[in-house]
């Protein structure tokens, strides 16, 4: 079996142009990754997938996943915040990959262990209006 990422997350602010106080401001995240079974055969692992955005201090932010299938599997997940103060801070964006051995022979055990990344947005400044 194999597991590659194509990448670790990506994530940052996608609105375009300058960014006003009091302006809705959507931050995205995403991560490509491939899963495939050696030389053909059936993979004996299922994964589970799971990204999402939290702040630094723990609270999260209203989002929404998406699954998207391309030549790989794209994670994405999308979060809204109100632009105040002087800037949008650092955001914590982690994308999670559990997995769970599916064979009915249990004989030879498989590495089951879970794998996350974690991207940091990079904090943009806020304009006055």
């Amino acid at each position: 079996m194999k597991f590659v990422s194509d990448s670790t997350p990506t994530c940052g602010v996608t609105s375009s142009g300058p960014i006003f106080q009091g302006q809705n401001v959507t931050l995205t995240c995403s991560m490509t990754y491939y899963y495939r079974s050696t030389r053909g055969a059936r993979p004996h692992a299922t994964i589970s997938t799971s990204i999402g955005w939290q702040s630094i201090a723990g609270t999260f932010l209203s989002n929404s996943s998406t699954l998207q299938a391309d030549d790989g599997v794209k994670l994405q997940v999308d979060a809204w915040t109100l632009a105040s103060g002087t800037e949008i801070p650092s955001y914590n964006c982690t994308s999670t990959f559990d997995f769970s051995d599916n064979r009915a022979n249990k004989t030879n055990r498989l590495a089951l262990n879970s794998v996350s990344w974690t991207c940091v947005s990079e904090p943009v400044l806020i304009s006055c209006k």
